[in-house]
């Protein structure tokens, strides 16, 4: 059991990003852990400077276009969203997923919003999380 702790803890990586200075600018961070190993798929985070971060496990692409977020993030940060329910994991070996997207607005107060879902609770997660969460897995490969 330590051997297996040990392990986790030195390929877990954590991917921490800050949020960019100035108005309306955002970044979302994306931790993963579970899975057999406990490690999870990897960890990542991307800014609206077109930063993008990705863990030893996986290789990011060299370009995003930012604007391709602005929509999505914009809709979260709206405050309309629902805050998704603490997940009850069900599946001791699913991959546990957690997101936060932070921005700043044009008055510039910071706003963040988290959620963490598996693949039993994903149903629970707003649909535009969802949506940030998919696309910024398209902009990942997996080693």
């Amino acid at each position: 059991m330590a051997l297996l702790l040990i392990f986790t803890i030195a390929t877990a990586q954590m991917i921490d990003m800050a949020l960019p200075d100035g108005d309306n600018m955002w970044v979302v961070r994306v931790t993963t852990t579970g899975g057999i190993v406990g490690t999870g798929i990897g960890n990542f985070s991307f800014s609206s400077e077109g930063k993008l971060a990705c863990g030893r496990e996986m290789q990011c692409m060299k370009e995003f276009r930012p604007a391709d977020f602005h929509a999505l993030i914009e809709v979260v940060q709206a405050g309309t969203l629902p805050t998704p329910p603490s997940p009850v994991c069900l599946c001791n070996d699913c991959i546990m997923r957690s997101i936060i997207i932070s921005r700043r607005d044009s008055m510039g107060v910071v706003h963040t919003f988290s959620a963490s879902w598996d693949d039993t609770t994903r149903s629970r997660l707003p649909a535009e999380v969802g949506r940030i969460y998919d696309a910024a897995m398209a902009l990942i490969y997996r080693k």
